[in-house]
């Protein structure tokens, strides 16, 4: 049954980034948000689908949004839309991290990276690291990751994280990142704790997207009808992205997963092993040169974004 849409409103001074918003709950969450009246930065890959995207935001009668090109296969991609982001909004009050892939293959990204490891996961913990003091400076604000209900099936190898030695699998792949994800939360949580950021994780359920266009099952057409009625739309999954980013109940709630409601659900078992958590933040600081600067602790204000 659809969601009913959030009731939060945002002022336009608020700045909303969303990444991965071109497609499925990205676009449906940026669309949701300049509905709420939120000024939103617009990040993908793909111009065209950048400009259809505010256009159909305009339409909301909320022009305030805008377009920043980055290809999350390259992190120097990333890095000159951290800058850009930075530059032009010193202040940002949430950050969601949505962008992902599932290669159907084992394909290596810009960097030598593992593809659906690299976009999926090691980007958005670089874009986030360079967004940290945008996001001190608009505290209290929000980081939201979008992770999956099968980060509960995956498992995380540190040693062999880029599947080099282990035989490649598309799913396992996803899953890893998807669990990676879910650690990368609650430990930068831990990290920005009293800083006026929280940090959670949304788990929005199984949705009728074009993720999977790179497998067989999900190419033809009259496959791809039956998906849409079994699963939830993007608009679904994406009131469940905005409730977490807006709700005032959630106001100074932070290292914690959600799904359907404001009640927290389960985050894999496997994100509470606080060695697996650091050994994989260690791993990540290396691969991207990205070490998190954390701004100095302040007082939670009386609101939430």
């Amino acid at each position: 049954m659809p969601q009913a849409a959030p009731t939060t409103s945002m002022s336009r001074d608020r700045v909303c980034v969303v990444t991965g918003a071109t497609r499925g709950i990205g676009r449906a969450t940026a669309i949701a948000l300049a509905k709420l009246g939120a000024q939103v930065v617009v990040v993908g890959r793909d111009s065209d689908r950048m400009d259809e995207v505010r256009r159909e935001a305009e339409r909301t009668a909320n022009a305030d949004v805008s377009c920043i090109k980055a290809d999350f296969a390259s992190f120097a991609s990333v890095r000159r839309a951290a800058e850009e982001i930075v530059h032009r909004w010193p202040a940002v009050h949430v950050l969601i991290n949505n962008a992902g892939i599932n290669a159907g293959r084992r394909q290596v990204s810009v960097d030598g990276f593992e593809l659906t490891f690299a976009v999926n996961y090691l980007a958005p913990f670089l874009l986030t690291s360079l967004l940290v003091p945008a996001l001190a400076a608009g505290a209290p604000s929000r980081i939201v990751n979008v992770t999956s209900v099968f980060a509960h099936m995956a498992g995380v190898d540190v040693g062999d994280i880029m599947f080099e030695r282990r035989r490649y699998s598309s799913t396992r792949a996803y899953n890893q990142s998807k669990l990676a994800t879910a650690m990368f939360t609650m430990e930068l949580a831990r990290r920005l704790a009293s800083s006026g950021i929280t940090v959670n994780c949304v788990s929005p359920g199984l949705v009728a997207t074009d993720l999977m266009r790179e497998h067989w099952w999900f190419q033809p057409r009259w496959l791809r009808v039956l998906w849409s009625r079994w699963l939830l739309s993007p608009d679904d999954a994406a009131t469940r992205v905005v409730r977490v980013a807006t709700s005032e109940a959630l106001d100074g709630v932070n290292g914690r997963c959600f799904a359907a409601t404001l009640r927290p659900v389960s985050l894999p078992g496997r994100a509470h092993n606080e060695a697996l958590r650091r050994a994989l933040w260690d791993l990540s600081v290396r691969l991207t040169n990205a070490e998190l600067v954390v701004p100095a602790s302040r007082a939670r204000a009386p609101r939430g974004a």
